[in-house]
């Protein structure tokens, strides 16, 4: 007798429903810049060419954070009067870590100051190392290429905070010449803000302007009767100009966002933020 087969009956599949959970709602902000955000530039420069007077005729108040070491930084000298006493409220930074606490008052400024990166870069350099301060002597084989990549990395961190204020930055720096040391290929040097080359590199496309201070001879114009002719020749005055370099420059670095058609100067003689403001509205110097 041939075994009974039992016919199966195919249950439908159970469907399943896949619930699609957004966890997080996209929000876009308008790419346009807000007027309110202020002026985000970066002034370097030799010692004494005029880094500080230029920040001090930036709107105030203005919260400056010095980390050039001393007791008395002598960068303050050079403007210290009683009407900038007033108006300027300069800190003391001490150790690299205080600067998150200061940036969380500015909201009481319409200008902060970082004078300079080069010393905040040293004193990041210090604590990663664990030192009170850096010798004077430094070198490169003071420190593994790791520990100056974390302050690499914290310097920029310290950028970006400082920079995403909603008020007017200026980061101060001394000068450094690049690419004209070292063995291997020769390169065409370059001037920048004096800090270790990634940082530059970041700095550089996050500030919307990059300037460079020094002095040059006064010159003052002559008329000069070349036998027929009259022409104008540039004779040497006495004195000399602090000036800003602001126009492209093959070998010192500049940078101005401004908008398309706008003619830059190459330089700018007794430099005031009045007048890089009228530069960046396109109306001259």
């Amino acid at each position: 007798m041939p075994p009974k087969v039992r016919k199966q009956c195919p249950r439908a599949a159970k469907k399943k429903v896949v619930k699609m959970v957004r966890k997080h709602r996209l929000e876009f902000e308008s790419g346009w810049p807000d007027k309110d955000d202020g002026i985000k530039i970066n002034i370097y420069g030799r010692a004494k060419t005029g880094k500080t007077t230029l920040w001090a005729t930036f709107p105030k108040p203005i919260l400056a954070i010095i980390c050039s070491g001393g007791r008395r930084p002598g960068e303050m000298k050079s403007i210290d009067t009683p009407e900038y006493r007033k108006t300027i409220d300069p800190k003391i930074l001490r150790h690299a870590d205080q600067l998150p606490g200061l940036l969380r008052t500015a909201q009481d400024y319409q200008t902060v100051v970082l004078d300079h990166g080069s010393s905040l870069q040293d004193l990041i350099l210090a604590e990663i190392l664990g030192l009170d301060e850096l010798p004077t002597q430094k070198s490169w084989g003071m420190a593994t290429l790791q520990q100056y990549g974390t302050c690499s990395l914290r310097m920029k961190e310290s950028f970006r905070a400082t920079l995403s204020l909603s008020c007017n930055v200026v980061i101060v720096a001394q000068e450094r010449e690049f690419n004209s040391e070292g063995e291997g290929e020769l390169l065409l040097p370059f001037v920048a803000s004096a800090m270790t080359k990634s940082v530059v590199g970041w700095l550089n496309p996050a500030v919307d302007y990059i300037c460079q201070t020094f002095i040059r001879q006064r010159t003052e114009s002559e008329a000069v009767k070349i036998g027929k002719k009259t022409v104008t020749i540039q004779k040497r005055a006495k004195g000399v100009e602090y000036c800003l370099r602001t126009g492209p420059d093959e070998t010192y670095t500049t940078g101005f966002r401004v908008p398309r058609g706008t003619k830059l100067p190459d330089v700018i003689v007794d430099p005031t933020y009045a007048k890089i403001k009228m530069l960046i509205d396109g109306k001259g110097v």
